[in-house]
C-alpha cells in the first residue's frame, strides 16, 4: 500500500519506493536507475541472485499505476556505462518507455554524468533531454554533477526548491552489538539563496545495486552543489527507506553523526 509522506505542499515521498511525487502536476521523479548496472557485474564475475532491471522497473510503474502519474521525470543516470550504451542499456529503457506509455505516462529525462551518448536511444523514442537542468514550475530539477549556478538562476527565476539525484545518500545505524547497517535516505531541507530559503531535496538511487554516500560518516560529498552549500548538509532530515517496506523520518543528520543510534 503506498502512503504519501508530505515534505512539503505539493510534493511528497511516496513510501515505500524511492520516488518523489509533484501532487499538482501528479510527476513522479526519481534518479539513478543506473539500467545496465547488473550486466556490469556480470561481466566483473559478480554474479547478481535476481533481476535487478525488473526490480527497477516494478518500482517505477507501481507508483505510477497507482497514482494515476502523466509524467516521469528521472533526474539523471538513467544508465550506467560511461560510454555508449550497451545492448542491455537499450533494450532496458526501451522497455521501460513501453511500459508507462501503456499506462499513458510520459517520461524526460534531466542528463546525468553517466549518460553519455543517451540522446540516441532517447531520440529513437521521442523522449525529451534536459541538460543540465529543467525548471518544473518552480522547481529546479538537475542531476546534482554540475555545478549550476543555482543563485543566478534565483535571480532569473522565481526558484522555490530544488530536487536532485546524484549523491546517492544513505545514513549508517549501528546496532545494540554494534554493527553497522547502510539504509538508503532521502535529504530534505533548505538552502538559501541571494537571501531567500529555498527547499532542498536529495533523491536515493533508485537502483538498489548503487547502494550510497553515508552522509552522517566521514563522507566526502559528491556533488558540486551539495558541497557549496555543505554548512547546510547537517541540518538536512534523513528519511530512511527500506525499499517496498516502509519510511522512517529521523533526526537531522547532526544528531546522527558518530551516534550509537540503535535499531529497534
Amino acid at each position: 500500500m503506498l502512503e504519501l509522506i508530505r515534505l512539503e505542499k505539493g510534493i511528497s515521498i511516496v513510501s515505500p519506493y524511492p520516488c518523489i511525487l509533484l501532487e499538482e502536476h501528479k510527476t513522479l521523479l526519481f534518479a539513478d536507475t543506473h539500467l545496465g548496472l547488473e550486466e556490469h557485474r556480470e561481466r566483473l564475475g559478480i554474479h547478481v541472485p535476481y533481476p535487478i532491471t525488473d526490480h527497477i522497473i516494478e518500482c517505477i510503474l507501481k507508483p505510477v499505476k497507482e497514482l494515476n502519474c502523466s509524467k516521469v521525470i528521472i533526474l539523471g543516470d538513467v544508465k550506467h556505462e560511461f560510454g555508449k550504451p550497451s545492448r542491455d542499456e537499450w533494450y532496458s529503457l526501451k522497455r521501460l518507455v513501453h511500459l508507462l506509455r501503456k499506462e499513458d505516462a510520459e517520461l524526460e529525462v534531466v542528463r546525468g554524468n553517466h549518460d553519455n551518448y543517451i540522446i540516441y536511444i532517447l531520440k529513437e523514442l521521442n523522449v525529451k533531454l534536459h541538460e543540465p537542468y529543467l525548471l518544473h514550475d518552480g522547481l529546479l530539477l538537475t542531476h546534482g554533477h554540475i555545478n549550476i549556478d543555482i543563485k543566478s538562476i534565483t535571480n532569473e527565476h522565481d526558484i522555490k526548491g530544488v530536487i536532485m539525484g546524484h549523491e546517492h545518500p544513505c545514513i549508517v545505524l549501528k546496532d545494540d552489538i554494534g554493527s553497522k547497517h547502510r539504509f538508503k535516505a532521502f535529504l530534505h531541507g533548505s538552502i538559501m539563496l541571494n537571501d531567500k530559503r529555498v527547499s532542498l531535496v536529495v533523491l536515493p538511487s533508485l537502483s538498489p545495486l548503487a547502494y550510497g554516500n553515508p552522509l552522517n560518516e566521514d563522507a566526502v560529498l559528491k556533488s558540486p552543489i551539495l558541497r557549496e552549500f555543505s554548512n547546510a548538509i547537517d541540518d538536512l532530515v534523513p528519511y530512511i527507506i527500506d525499499v517496498e517496506v516502509t519510511v522512517k523520518r529521523f533526526p537531522e543528520i547532526k544528531y546522527l553523526r558518530y551516534s550509537k543510534t540503535l535499531l529497534t
